[in-house]
């Protein structure tokens, strides 16, 4: 059992390494360490990160690739072209994604998961939409027929990953990943995806000088989730209505 959750790239709260200023939270993954965006997560759903990956374009193009690409169900409604990992917007170059099921590569994966602008719900649209390839990615692990494949995929993403976790926790999760969906075709595997929201609201900001667009999230929002995580983690039991 998995809950998946998303963040909104520009909400506003108090972040870990901001001394109790407020920022939008993707200013919490620049530069090389992630520590800060790790410890913000924690704070705000009250949970402990073991583990942690941090992905780059490239990375997500690599790894999709190296899974020989995933099975994503387009939603309704859907159709753009978006630019390829390299960014560029020459015809040749551009990711055309369209509804319905079907077998992307890593390029229409990443061209997938970050096209924004024309959705009619802008990031929050996104962020279902990346919960479509991790989750694609994830039941795919099925398809590695070795611990040799798995050790060259991990060669494969070592320059385009960030992560705490060793190869023998990967290994070790690998195994698990692939046992559980294997068995009756990886009905075994039960995951709910979520993500926070919210309403937009504009802010004067002191240290930039300027108004910026916010998104503040609903408290019974923030609560549902983090009653689906400790669901999942086993700390609190499932309340049937």
């Amino acid at each position: 059992r998995a809950t998946l959750t998303s963040v909104p790239r520009d909400m506003y709260l108090k972040t870990a390494c901001s001394n109790g200023t407020y920022r939008r939270i993707n200013t919490t993954t620049w530069g090389s360490s992630s520590s800060c965006a790790v410890q913000t997560i924690e704070n705000l759903f009250g949970v402990d990160i073991d583990y942690y990956v941090k992905v780059n374009f490239k990375g997500v193009v690599d790894l999709v690739n190296a899974l020989d690409g995933i099975d994503v169900t387009v939603p309704d409604g859907i159709k753009f072209c978006e630019q390829d990992s390299h960014r560029s917007m020459q015809p040749k170059d551009l990711q055309c994604i369209q509804s319905g099921f079907q077998h992307m590569n890593g390029e229409q994966a990443l061209a997938f998961a970050r096209h924004r602008h024309t959705l009619p719900a802008g990031d929050f649209q996104r962020v279902q939409h990346q919960q479509l390839v991790v989750e694609g990615t994830a039941k795919a692990v099925k398809n590695i027929s070795s611990v040799n494949d798995f050790y060259t995929i991990l060669d494969t993403l070592a320059p385009n990953i960030d992560t705490n976790m060793k190869t023998k926790e990967m290994l070790a999760l690998y195994g698990v990943a692939k046992t559980s969906l294997q068995s009756n075709n990886g009905a075994m595997i039960n995951v709910e995806k979520t993500y926070l929201t919210g309403y937009d609201l504009t802010m004067y900001v002191n240290n930039l000088r300027g108004n910026v667009y916010t998104f503040q999230y609903y408290p019974q929002s923030l609560q549902e989730i983090v009653d689906a995580m400790n669901v999942t983690l086993g700390k609190k039991k499932v309340e049937l209505d």
